[in-house]
């Protein structure tokens, strides 16, 4: 079973292809004149492609683009200005295709009674509809995949509350579908996350329906404690074996890690840099994730006496170590970068070094223009190179099959920890400080650093103190590279404190991206139905209503995370 969850992400997208439109219109799928037929597709080949497309879209979103800059994991360096001025986001096209496909995959099995894939593709689903309804807020879904049968109507959107509940009885109806010991039809190979084990899909669907419950523990607390409640007593994650993640074995860019710069520009590896609210924290926790995440900066930087400055002057550069005159740090408009203070003295004028030894990040939104130039830097090249701020981990400039670390992870046992932790904090659950410190071993665990499980946990800042604070903390530092979840947990609640940076669109985050124009043009009519359910904020009056800062449904009334 160990090896079934190694299996690479291989890009089976024959029969992908053969039954989703290229568009983002929702009304129709459209139909290869030069492929199968869907009534005669094989539901194992058409769950293979979405589960890999579900695996490859949620990393590169989570590790160098939308919600890995949103939770504050990564910044983009070179062209990109990290300003949170969202948009559309990568999320709707690329989810609604696989949506399409799932559709027939789901629809195969019904007809052929193949239960094994009825349960699956109802997970997959729930997935990818979550995904949409988080970002977004009222989207299609009820009529979102009834193609023909609409007669050439346009698919209304649902409300948010709706599919957050549908989601969750989706997810139900799998478990129960998966609780059998024997399937007909299922090829192991074909299923790419868990090689044909129900026992782990089932595992699966009820983490899932505690991950969607958790979702609504601000705004629906009632209904969320019941649910929570309920699920804690089904089959579970017990272990690390049991999440749901997927191997990048690398050999062709379709398998290997995004933005690697391996089979394109090098530079899409190097404008990939860690995010100083990252690197901050881990190094007050002296967290050993650090070192498997990011490599030490190649030129450190160090402010002395002039003295003590190579040749004199300002600045000097010397056996692979840059020098500083603290003397005339005021006359060149200098500033040592603090996270305290680093906003204000960028809104200032001032230029910000920082005297990290050993890691070095890239603040949020630190310029308003390009973040290029952070921390002195003079070079040539405007390919993401900067020897004054550190790089991600060469194991992710993948030139190997990366041993462990490289895997899509959707869903960890370190997060399910963590929920039950929440739970229990709350008042849903038990053992609060238990799920929580092994969730902590969890994460340690996947990244090869069990053996610094006893030192950490017992550091400050890392010692149970009984907050959902500490918790939320953990988990989002476990949930490195799944900025999806990351990003949701501090919508919801807050946590960790993230700021929008000095020079962001807007003084705060943002809570959703805005609707595609291809949908506003195709489907106007249902779509200012669901632009109409956002509730207006002080910060969205420059939109129209359809606003990255207007508040969805599960944001309203509640006094998080703005």
């Amino acid at each position: 079973m160990k090896l079934m969850k190694n299996i690479a992400i291989i890009f089976l997208l024959i029969p992908l292809l053969l039954v989703t439109s290229c568009d983002n219109d929702l009304a129709e799928i459209n139909e290869n004149p030069n492929g199968i037929e869907p009534s005669e597709a094989d539901p194992n080949l058409l769950m293979s492609a979405v589960m890999t497309g579900l695996a490859t879209s949620t990393t590169k979103r989570g590790y160098s683009n939308d919600t890995g800059n949103a939770a504050q994991f990564t910044q983009r360096d070179s062209w990109s200005s990290n300003r949170y001025d969202w948009e559309t986001g990568t999320i709707w096209t690329e989810n609604y295709k696989l949506l399409r496909t799932n559709k027939v995959a789901y629809d195969r099995a019904v007809e052929l009674n193949l239960t094994f894939h009825e349960g699956v593709t109802l997970i997959l689903k729930s997935m990818l509809f979550g995904n949409l309804t988080d970002y977004y807020g009222d989207i299609p879904y009820s009529e979102a995949l009834q193609g023909i049968e609409l007669e050439g109507e346009r698919p209304a959107y649902d409300s948010q509350e709706s599919i957050y509940k549908g989601v969750i009885s989706d997810l139900e109806t799998a478990s129960s579908l998966l609780s059998a010991t024997n399937y007909e039809g299922v090829l192991d190979n074909q299923d790419v996350f868990y090689g044909g084990d129900a026992s782990k899909w089932q595992k699966l669907a009820n983490s899932l329906a505690l991950r969607y419950y958790m979702r609504l523990s601000e705004k629906l607390p009632a209904f969320a404690q019941a649910g929570v409640t309920s699920t804690l007593a089904k089959p579970l994650f017990s272990d690390i074996d049991d999440e749901l993640v997927l191997s990048y074995i690398g050999g062709i860019d379709e398998q290997s890690w995004p933005s690697s710069g391996q089979f394109g520009s090098a530079s899409e590896f190097y404008r990939v840099k860690p995010c100083t609210t990252l690197t901050d924290k881990l190094k007050e926790l002296e967290d050993p994730r650090i070192s498997v995440w990011f490599a030490p900066v190649e030129v450190p930087t160090k402010v002395v006496p002039a003295a003590e400055v190579p040749g004199g002057g300002d600045l000097a550069e010397t056996d692979g170590v840059r020098y500083i005159n603290s003397e005339t740090l005021d006359s060149n408009d200098y500033a040592i970068y603090s996270a305290a203070t680093y906003a204000a003295d960028l809104e200032a004028g001032k230029k910000l070094i920082d005297t990290s030894s050993v890691y070095v990040g890239l603040p949020v939104a630190v310029s308003g223009i390009d973040p290029y130039e952070y921390n002195l830097n003079s070079e040539g090249s405007r390919g993401g190179t900067n020897a004054y701020v550190s790089r991600m981990n060469e194991v992710f400039n993948q030139k190997d099959d990366g041993g462990n670390l490289l895997k899509a992870r959707l869903f960890s046992y370190a997060e399910l920890s963590f929920l039950k932790a929440e739970a229990a904090v709350r008042g849903w659950g038990s053992d609060a400080e238990g799920n929580y410190l092994q969730g902590i071993k969890a994460s340690l665990e996947v990244w090869d650093l069990e053996e610094n499980y006893t030192d950490y946990i017992e550091g400050e800042g890392v010692a149970f103190d009984g907050s959902l604070d500490i918790i939320i903390q953990q988990k989002w530092i476990a949930n490195m590279f799944n900025g999806d979840e990351a990003y949701m947990d501090w919508r919801r609640t807050g946590l960790p404190d993230l700021k929008a940076g000095p020079f962001a669109r807007e003084d705060v985050m943002p809570l959703r991206f805005i609707y595609p124009s291809d949908e506003i043009d195709l489907n106007s009519a249902n779509n200012a139905v669901g632009a109409a359910s956002l509730e207006g904020t002080s910060y969205s009056t420059t939109d129209s209503n359809d606003s990255p800062y207007a508040r969805p449904w599960i944001v309203q009334g509640v006094a998080k995370p703005w």
